[in-house]
Parts: structure tokens; sequence; C-alpha cells
């Protein structure tokens, strides 16, 4: 029988940078290729490096477009990485301008720091031309088909209710008449939350990994939720301010305009312009809308009821080119910006706090899971001073956090999805959260379900089947 192994190359005990190494016998295949988001050298160091030789891997399984989990495919493919990488289709679909985008932001970010010699020089992890080699490996499956990864080893795809696209991913292992089930969660969504299915249960698995980003918190109702981002949009417009919303364009830009658009529907948020300043958040809603067939009842009644929306409304106005992002910071009335990256290391919303954070009358509302050393994280830690381009800012703005906008299912959830699964593995690895969040989730699923369960750390390897 050919040992199969699993090796914990990234989001180990960390949140960014998904990387897992699956070894059958002499095969070896991985599952996820994300960028690590932190501190520019540390980043830099992780980034570039792998523990394996990139030729020696024959696939590589996506899970969902997200970089943390798909940003660094270039850099494999850059250093030798030959075969294919398998995804859904829309998750094809936006990795191919999401990785671009991923590209130019680096070049340009490494110029930046060049021109201003903060540090020492650096180069850009990968350029366009890798990018163009990557998309075009990508190898499109459907939820519920079943593949063949090798002659022993089927994959099957089922709705994570994450992202557009989102995969849970199952691996059904063969040989000698005996068989074993591997399940890997990427990221799981929540249920009920707007525009997305709520994630499917696939069948049992003997081994499963499971994310746990919120591992040791349950996330505050929606209605709450609601109520409290109303509070937050009157406060600032009382002051004369304007909201800065740094978000994912992939996925919580899309859920934030849909809620604003029934806020607006409802009347409860006053009569104000909202921007989405992100190419990419543009792009993406361009593939939300060419997948209604993702959508749950309610949006995709929505979507044919009302011609577009909620992805389209009066108030909303979509930022394509530079020069009408740089005037935005010339408006003198309120407003909300929602600008990429979610972390704040990179894209247009780190222009917009550059210009926004030393001002009192402004809010800097997160929405989503902030990263250790992220500059997001250290505002929303409360950080009176931040660097940004390498320039200190003194924070006078207000600053909020909203977790129930989170697309990562919470302890409750997690708990509730994997009690679900029949039969229920008897093996988990916990990933993609830092150590508090997944002990507190380990304690829960040992004491109610009783599972062996693990948080490896970066590197470890472990034996699956022997």
């Amino acid at each position: 029988m050919a040992p199969l192994t699993i090796s914990f190359q990234g989001a180990a005990r960390t949140v960014t940078g998904s990387r897992h190494l699956i070894r059958f016998g002499e095969r070896r295949w991985l599952f996820d290729c994300g960028l690590y988001q932190g501190h520019r050298d540390e980043a830099e160091r992780v980034n570039r490096s792998f523990a394996f030789d990139p030729a020696s891997i024959e696939a590589v399984v996506v899970s969902h477009a997200h970089l943390d989990h798909t940003g660094n495919l270039p850099t494999l493919v850059a250093q030798g990485y030959p075969g294919p990488i398998h995804a859904t289709e829309a998750t094809t679909q936006l990795s191919t301008f999401m990785l671009a985008d991923s590209a130019f932001l680096q070049e340009r970010d490494v110029e930046h720091v060049n021109r201003h010699g903060i540090g020492k020089p650096r180069r850009a992890l990968y350029g366009q031309g890798d990018v163009a080699n990557t998309v075009g490996r990508f190898v499109k499956h459907a939820y519920h088909a079943p593949w063949q990864l090798a002659p022993e080893v089927e994959v099957c795809y089922y709705d994570a209710g994450h992202i557009l696209g989102s995969a849970l991913t199952t691996f059904a292992f063969r040989t000698g008449g005996t068989s074993m089930r591997l399940g890997m969660s990427g990221d799981l969504g929540r249920p009920n939350r707007p525009i997305l299915r709520d994630p499917e249960v696939h069948p049992g698995v003997d081994v499963l990994v499971l994310e746990s980003t919120y591992g040791d918190r349950f996330h505050t109702p929606a209605a709450e939720t609601e109520r409290e981002l109303v509070e937050i949009v009157e406060r600032t417009v009382a002051r004369g301010g304007r909201v800065l919303v740094p978000a994912f364009a992939v996925g919580r830009t899309q859920e934030l305009v849909a809620t604003f658009h029934g806020l607006c529907e409802r009347g409860q948020v006053c009569d104000l312009p909202i921007f989405v300043d992100s190419p990419m958040a543009g792009e993406t809603t361009a593939v939300f809308v060419r997948h209604p067939e993702c959508f749950d009842d309610e949006t995709r009644r929505t979507f044919e009821e009302q011609g577009g929306a909620p992805f389209g409304f009066q108030r909303l106005h979509y930022v394509t080119s530079p020069q009408e992002s740089r005037s935005l910071n010339d408006r003198t009335e309120p407003c909300i910006i929602i600008a990429a990256s979610g972390m704040c290391e990179g894209g247009r919303i780190v222009h917009h706090l550059r210009h926004g954070l030393g001002d009192a009358r402004n809010t800097v509302l997160m929405v989503g899971f902030q990263a250790e050393g992220t500059l997001g994280r250290r505002i929303r830690d409360g950080a009176g001073l931040v660097n940004v381009f390498g320039e200190p800012i003194r924070v006078r703005a207000e600053v909020q956090s909203l977790d129930g906008f989170s697309a990562h299912a919470d302890q409750g959830e997690l708990v509730s999805w994997v009690a679900r699964l029949d039969p229920p593995p008897r093996r988990i690895f916990l990933v993609h959260g830092e150590i508090g969040p997944a002990e507190a989730l380990a304690a829960v699923l040992k004491q109610r379900l009783g599972a062996e369960v693990h948080i490896p750390t970066r590197g470890e390897e472990f034996v699956l089947w022997s």
C-alpha cells in the first residue's frame, strides 16, 4: 500500500499563505498556493522559497480565487512547475485578472520602494509573463463532477459558500481493495449570508483539513451588524467625514454593495454617494453577473426582477481610472469609499488611508480579518502612528470593526458543519488560523465530536495512511 502523507507548507498557525503538499507513494500534489501577507521582509522570504522542488509536483488543486490561496501560483510556475491547475470555472475566471492585478501591484510597490530607497533594492515576485503562463494551466471542473487526479485518486468539488466558485474538496484514495477519504475545507462560508448559496455538506471523510480563522468567536447577527453599520455611517456623515472601507475585491465588496442596496431600498441610510474604487472589484462583479446559478434564491430573484441589482443601483459608482480615484480625495462632501485590499497591504485603499487617516472627521471601517503584521491589523489594534508608503501618518480617524460581514464560518458554524459529516472524520487538522482561535476550536471539536485534532506547525508532515 502506498503511504499517504500531508505536509503543511503554509497557513499553519497563521491565516495567510495556504499551501499543503500531499504525497501518495511517489506522486506529489499541491493543494492551494497562496501569498503570505505580513511584514514586507518576512513576506518576501516566505513567498520566494519552497521547501520542495516545484518541478516535482504533478498537479495543483485550488480551493478558491482569494490571493492567500492562489496568489503564489505564478512564482511556482516561474520556478519550474510544469503541470495543470485544477479549479472551478468561476475560480478560473476570477484568478485570471486577480493574478494579473497582483503582478501589477507588486511591480508598482517595488518601483515605489526602490525609488524612495526604503530598505534594500527589491524585485517583484513575478510579472505579467508569469501570470500568462499560469492562467494557461487552469483546468475547469464543475461542482459534483468527480475527476481522476491519478488512476487511484478521485477528486470532487462541492460548494463552500465562501466566495463565488469556492470549493470544498474531497480526495478518495483507493489501493489494494481499501480506500481512504480526505477532505480539504479551503475557506468555509456561512449559512444565510447575502448573494451566495449556503455551504454544502459533502460525504463523510476519514481525515479533514479545516480552516480555523474564527475558531474562538461567534459572529454578530446580521440585523445587529446592519444597525451598527447605519450608526457608523450616520455618525461619520454628521462630522462631515467619509467612511473608508478596506474590502477584498472578491466577495466582500459584492456583499457590502448588496447590503448598502438593501439599506438604501429601505431608506435606512442617508442619501450619499457610494464609490467602489477598485477596477478588480468591477471585473469581479462582472463575473458574478455571469454566474447567477451560484446565487441564493433571494439574490437571484432580485437580480432578475431589478435588472442587475444588487450589484448596480443609483447611488453606487464604480471607479476605474487612476485619475478618478485620485479625485475622490478632493471631494468635500461625505461619502463611502470601498477599496481593496482588505488588509491594507496594497491597492487603492492605501492611497485613501494616506489622505484620510489623519482627519478626525473620517472613519476607517474594517469588515474583514486583519492578519498579524499587516497595516490593517495595526490600524485595527489602535496604533496611533502607522507607516503608509514608508511615511509616518498620525491616526486621528475613528476606527471601527464589524465582524458580521465575515465570509468565514465562526466557531458555532464550523462545529455544526463538521458534525453533519457522515461518517464523522476520525482526524482533523486545523489550519488557516492563528494559534488562539485554532486551540479554542480544537477544544470544542474534541469535546463535542471526540475527534483527534492536530494544529500543525509550518513544514510539519503527517502520515494519513500507510
